[in-house]
């Protein structure tokens, strides 16, 4: 997430803007990211720069305070006055709009992160049946005996599947000579949303097998739970996945959903 505006300053542009969710900015080399500039001749356009972290005027804010994800570091990034020269800037989008730019970046951006979402997941998966494979009962009899167990551990396990088919298959259907184009950008964030979905199923349903146990910080499905909800908070949300994925079946336009 980025608010920031560049202004002409010789061969170059002063940037002034400030960068959310910014993982691993304080061990990062280069920053990648946008600022709007208003271009006297052709009006306003979104500048996309390269921007070492050296820079004077970069620095790493310490606000990364989240509900879950807290290894990712994402601290915010303030930039001010920062210089960049004309040479760093990658490319110039229009304004408002999605342009092959950015459609490259999501096809690539929502496997890679429904991979970590379908991890998360099968983690869990995997823990679930560890516990329930070594408990007993009062009476002695193993739980993994219970038929409600071994319902929802089966239940868990045909999600992840369907979840794992939803990924393959998207990538499976984009292939490996594509074109950013929308019909690649939502097979490939229709998917994510199903990983998502899926992810966060599984976790309540092996919270609710494991039972008390889940709800202390030491158990990795306490972390699991809070560490999946941040996958919709990933461009393309969820919900505006359903609009891309019914604009495109309607015939009309998605290059301002972002």
């Amino acid at each position: 997430m980025f608010t920031g505006t560049a202004v002409r300053d010789g061969d170059g542009f002063r940037i002034n803007a400030r960068k959310v969710f910014c993982s691993q900015a304080a061990v990062a080399n280069l920053l990648t990211t946008m600022a709007l500039y208003h271009d006297p001749e052709t009006g306003p356009v979104v500048l996309v720069a390269a921007i070492p972290t050296k820079s004077e005027g970069f620095t790493v804010l310490d606000t990364w305070n989240a509900l879950g994800m807290r290894g990712t570091a994402s601290n915010d990034v303030q930039l001010e006055n920062v210089f960049i020269s004309d040479a760093q800037v990658v490319t110039r989008r229009p304004w408002g709009k999605v342009d092959p730019f950015l459609r490259n970046a999501l096809v690539h951006f929502a496997p890679t992160t429904a991979a970590v979402y379908f991890g998360i997941a099968a983690g869990v998966r995997d823990e679930a049946v560890r516990i329930m494979s070594s408990r007993t009962s009062r009476s002695g009899e193993p739980l993994a005996n219970d038929v409600m167990v071994q319902r929802e551990i089966g239940l868990i396990d045909c999600k992840l599947r369907t979840a794992w088919w939803s990924l393959i298959g998207a990538l499976n259907e984009v292939g490996e000579d594509y074109a950013p184009t929308e019909e690649a950008v939502g097979a490939m964030v229709i998917a994510k949303r199903h990983v998502l979905e899926m992810a966060g199923e599984i976790v309540n349903l092996a919270m609710d097998t494991v039972g008390g146990s889940s709800f202390f910080k030491r158990s990795p499905l306490e972390r699991a739970y809070r560490d999946v909800r941040a996958g919709n908070y990933h461009p393309l949300t969820p919900e505006k996945t359903v609009l891309y994925a019914g604009r495109t079946a309607l015939g009309l336009g998605t290059d301002d959903i972002w």
